[in-house]
Parts: structure tokens; C-alpha cells; sequence
């Protein structure tokens, strides 16, 4: 069952009961955009999500100091299918990244995937989210393109973009 907000919140705010520890890490799908040239990624990601997306991305909380598990979820964080996270860490992108705009032809078009990102909270302050994912790897999960002149849209919806369920 995924996390509401104020489960979330709660989390965080206690931290770990067991080492009194307030620095946790959070693994969480959250969605990412890249700029992409010809389909090739160029220029530097940016993270594509609000709050509320990384709470329900969120599928393991851990004591970043003594690695005790505060919350773990299974399901897939978009569509709950069981099983869903690990499908989504070990299936490969299934949605090619484009090489140019189906409407005018640029080679200019933002995708943007959903890729898996670690998160430190330390109290009430969370740093910036961290991936190691890149679209060649596991776990990377583009679902949505964008021409950068024309705005065409070209979006997958089902099956599920992360677990690959209907």
C-alpha cells in the first residue's frame, strides 16, 4: 500500500526510533526530464516531479544511520499491481526515445521517464534527489516525449509505464 502524505510526513518527521537517528534515506520513482537532440540525451536532466509525486513514488524508507527499514512497499507506486517495484527496477525502457518530432520533424524533444532516486531527509530538510539511472539502464522508464518547436506529444499510458501491467 503506498504512503499517504501524512504517513510521509510522520516518517520523517520521527525518524528512526531505534538509533534516535533523523537523517533517513528514501527510494522512490519520480518522474525526470531529459533534453534530447537528434535522441541522443544532451544538456544535464532535471527532475520533473512535485512533493506529493515522490511521496507516492516512494517504495523504501531506511535509518541512513543504523539501515533499519522504516517502510517498504511492493506494489507498483503508479498502478499498485503486486509485485510492481521490482518489475519496474529490473525491466529494461520500453518506450525508445525518439530521434526526432513525429509532427515537424525537430530533432529538439524533452523526454521524460520515470527513473528511480534516492533521497536523504535530515529532519525536515530533504536533499536533492540523486539517480544513477540512465536510459540504457534497468529501471528507467521513459513514457512521455515532447517536440521542443511544435509541442506534438507523444505519451504511453498503458500499460502501466513502470511495471509494464495493463
Amino acid at each position: 500500500m503506498p504512503l499517504s502524505e501524512e504517513a510521509f510526513t510522520a516518517l520523517v518527521d520521527a525518524g528512526c526510533l531505534d538509533c534516535k537517528s533523523k537523517k533517513l534515506t528514501v527510494e522512490t520513482y519520480v518522474a525526470q526530464q531529459l533534453p534530447l537532440l537528434g535522441g541522443e540525451v544532451y544538456g544535464s536532466p532535471s527532475w520533473g516531479y512535485k512533493g506529493e509525486d515522490l511521496v507516492r513514488g516512494t517504495y523504501r524508507i531506511a535509518c541512513a544511520g543504523c539501515t533499519k527499514e522504516l517502510f517498504t512497499a511492493t506494489a507498483c507506486p503508479r498502478c499498485e499491481a503486486p509485485d510492481g517495484v521490482e518489475r519496474a527496477l529490473e525491466a529494461e525502457n520500453d518506450f525508445p526515445l525518439p530521434t526526432s518530432c513525429t509532427g515537424c520533424g525537430s530533432e529538439l524533444v524533452t523526454a521524460t521517464a520515470y527513473v528511480p532516486a534516492v533521497v536523504v531527509y535530515e529532519g525536515k530538510r530533504a536533499a536533492k534527489a540523486r539517480t544513477q539511472t540512465a536510459p540504457e539502464d534497468p529501471g528507467f522508464h521513459a513514457y512521455r516525449a515532447e517536440c521542443k518547436q511544435c509541442r506534438n506529444v507523444a505519451e504511453r499510458r498503458v500499460p502501466c509505464p513502470l511495471c509494464t501491467l495493463a
